[in-house]
């Protein structure tokens, strides 16, 4: 039974890591698999980890909300500074280093998140101060 579970778990790491290498075969940026754990609090409402910045919606023009794609698989909400009138402000993390504009800058950049989870694969740095993106590597690498 153990050498069942050994295999199947040699199996998945295979897939995952043929995954990987083909959804970033097309594309532009070039990175090594990020190898940082994913860190839940314990009571699963907050996640900590480190990636690069796979895709971003600079959309925030519009409605006050944008968002980043992380690992190719996170997507963290980021709100800025619109609001309804008369409303209260939310408390919010911050976002450092990030630069949302027509041409995406931040992406290929690596990042430290800590964020409040809203559902699967989407967080958010509203609900605490504490909350964060934080670019730590500015290099974007390209082929």
């Amino acid at each position: 039974m153990k050498m069942i579970f050994k295999l199947i778990q040699i199996l998945n790491l295979f897939l995952l890591g043929t995954m990987t290498f083909i959804s970033c075969k097309d594309s532009k940026l070039v990175h090594k698999q990020d190898t940082a754990k994913v860190m839940y609090s314990k009571d699963s409402t907050t996640v900590r980890f480190e990636g690069i910045i796979t895709d971003a919606k600079n959309d925030c023009w519009a409605d006050g909300e944008c968002s980043i794609e992380v690992n190719h698989k996170w997507w963290v909400e980021i709100e800025y500074g619109l609001r309804d009138p008369n409303s209260i402000p939310k408390e919010s993390g911050q976002a450092k280093g990030i630069r949302f504009t027509e041409n995406n800058e931040s992406i290929g950049k690596k990042v430290k998140v800590y964020a409040g989870i809203i559902d699967t694969n989407k967080l958010t740095l509203v609900g605490k101060k504490a909350y964060y993106v934080e670019v730590v590597e500015t290099k974007i690498v390209k082929k």
